[in-house]
């Protein structure tokens, strides 16, 4: 599996775009990344459901979430089990989640969907109320990974449905997510110390 996310990190570093999105879309995807709050510093709770094929429930669990422009994701479950993962674009660890998506979920928050586009086919959507973007791969080396992925928000995302090629399907919801300072006391304890494996 660690080749195999390797391959993935390289092309989403290195591959150029495929193919250019649509105009119309340009214009959709760029009112969407318009309407997105872009504060360097947010900080939220998340929900999480994953359904794995092999289990006969989900699995359930919820934490706290940080977003900083130049540190990352911190993404820190506090039920059923505490854990805690910095999600960088160049650190994996041994994480699934932090192995199969750190890329894209790093360029979704940042509300950079247009920066996708080299490795997904990008379709958006926007409405009054909400907006949604799905993304589906453009290689077979992505697609051996991931499947899909479905964002919605409105202000801010509220909601990121992934699933995998394995027939795994993990859905976030993002909820009370605000900016905050960089000395927000929370925000940095979030940071303050390298996730451990």
């Amino acid at each position: 599996m660690g080749a195999r996310w390797l391959i993935l990190w390289v092309g989403f570093c290195l591959c150029p775009p495929l193919l250019a999105l649509e105009p119309q879309q340009q214009r959709v995807l760029a009112q969407i990344e318009a309407r997105l709050e872009k504060a360097p510093q947010m900080l939220g709770r998340f929900e999480q459901k994953k359904t794995l094929p092999q289990l006969p429930r989900p699995l359930l669990s919820s934490g706290v979430v940080a977003l900083s422009r130049d540190q990352g994701i911190s993404w820190r479950v506090q039920k059923p089990i505490a854990s805690h993962r910095i999600l960088k674009a160049a650190g994996t660890g041994d994480d699934v989640l932090a192995r199969q998506i750190a890329v894209p979920l790093l360029q979704i928050f940042r509300g950079n969907f247009s920066a996708l586009d080299g490795l997904f086919h990008v379709s958006a959507e926007n409405g009054d109320d909400q907006w949604q973007v799905k993304l589906t791969p453009k290689t077979e080396a992505v697609g051996n990974v991931i499947a899909s992925i479905e964002v919605r928000g409105d202000r801010d995302i509220k909601q990121i449905r992934l699933a995998e090629a394995n027939s795994a399907v993990t859905e976030m919801q993002l909820l009370e997510l605000r900016a905050v300072d960089e000395s927000n006391p929370q925000f940095e304890a979030e940071f303050s110390a390298e996730a451990t494996e």
